[in-house]
Parts: C-alpha cells; sequence; structure tokens
C-alpha cells in the first residue's frame, strides 16, 4: 500500500471515530448530523455530504439500538 493511500485511510478512520463520539454526546440525530457534515467538509472534503449523513443515520441507529437494547 502506497504511503499516500495509507495516511488517507488513516485520515478516515481517525473522521469516522470522531463522528461516532459526536453521535454519542448529541441529543438527537438532527445535531449529530449538522457536526459531522461540518466536520467532513474540514477533515474529509473527498466524502461527498450524503455518504456523511447516510452513514451518520446508519451509526445512529446502530450506537442508540445497542444503548437501548
Amino acid at each position: 500500500m502506497s504511503a499516500t493511500k495509507k495516511w488517507i485511510m488513516d485520515v478516515e478512520e481517525n473522521f469516522w471515530d470522531k463522528v461516532s463520539v459526536i453521535i454519542k454526546e448529541s441529543d438527537d440525530i438532527s445535531e449529530a448530523m449538522i457536526q459531522a457534515v461540518e466536520l467532513g467538509k474540514k477533515e474529509v472534503p473527498f466524502i461527498h455530504v450524503d455518504t456523511v449523513q447516510e452513514s451518520v443515520t446508519d451509526m445512529w441507529t446502530e450506537i442508540w439500538s445497542e444503548h437501548y437494547a
């Protein structure tokens, strides 16, 4: 794997880890969505906003369903 590809993968992983924290600290999904999209624009501008929004929805459901299961 090239150094550039590894760096991009590390940046993406770090971003999604931060999104997970945002979701856990948000009162509702819209708050999490806004924060994640704004963070994405700064940290991973190569990931489309729709992808971030869809992922936040999926992660929100997964995280909170486990929490209340």
